[in-house]
């Protein structure tokens, strides 16, 4: 699955679901059009855990933004 998404910054996000985690939470990719992006692995509960980040394609120390707990509420209602 991959969906694209306006958060409320007006920036786009791209997710991409990668996997399925067994401890039944999911891991995903999310993404933004200035070369951000992080694998974050998502909890039943909703908590987020970034895996790894880069920053136009080279790993970086990226926290997560904002609006990352927007989008995790959206992924939970799908």
């Amino acid at each position: 699955m991959q969906d694209s998404m306006e958060v409320y910054t007006g920036e786009t996000v791209t997710v991409e679901h990668v996997k399925t985690l067994s401890s039944c939470g999911a891991r995903f990719d999310n993404s933004t059009e200035d070369g951000r992006k992080w694998r974050v692995d998502v909890a039943r509960d909703g908590d987020t855990e970034i895996v790894t980040s880069w920053r136009d394609g080279e790993l970086a120390d990226l926290e997560l933004p904002e609006w990352a707990g927007d989008v995790t509420a959206r992924l939970a209602r799908v």
